[in-house]
């Protein structure tokens, strides 16, 4: 009686790990761009809701440090009696304000268009309403 025997591999081959490898090379290679992308996007949305948080806190800012503020000409100002400045825009970023901005030391605001400009020549310019008296900030009709 003979005994059968068997032949089991342990595994796989370094030629057949190598091909696996190179596949999977070539097809992050091939997606990679594609979410670098989206990343870019997706950080550029995030400094821009940023930036509207720090444009609806201004009123209350504004009431906790008994100042009244004028933008865009106290932008510059490195203080706005909190420590800290009116508005922080990212580099390359720009902001206009249509008519100035006004507001009381009570944190009442005037009716205004503010324009946010960024550095990315693809993207159009955000243009966002600031309604008289209550500083609601809403995205502006084109």
């Amino acid at each position: 009686m003979k005994l059968a025997r068997h032949n089991i591999s342990g595994g796989f081959t370094l030629l057949e790990m190598l091909f696996v490898l190179v596949i999977v090379g070539l097809l992050v290679g091939l997606t990679a761009p594609r979410f670098g992308a989206g990343i870019d996007r997706y950080e550029a949305l995030s400094r821009r809701q940023a930036l509207e948080d720090q444009i609806r806190q201004l009123p209350r800012r504004a009431r906790l440090a008994a100042t009244a503020l004028e933008l865009p000409r106290d932008l510059k100002a490195e203080n706005l009696g909190d420590g800290s400045p009116a508005l922080t825009l990212p580099d390359g970023w720009s902001i206009d304000f249509t008519p100035p901005l006004i507001i009381s030391q009570l944190g009442a605001c005037s009716a205004s268009v503010i324009t946010l400009t960024t550095p990315d020549t693809n993207e159009q310019a955000q243009r966002y309403q600031i309604t008289d008296l209550t500083c609601d900030l809403a995205t502006a009709t084109q």
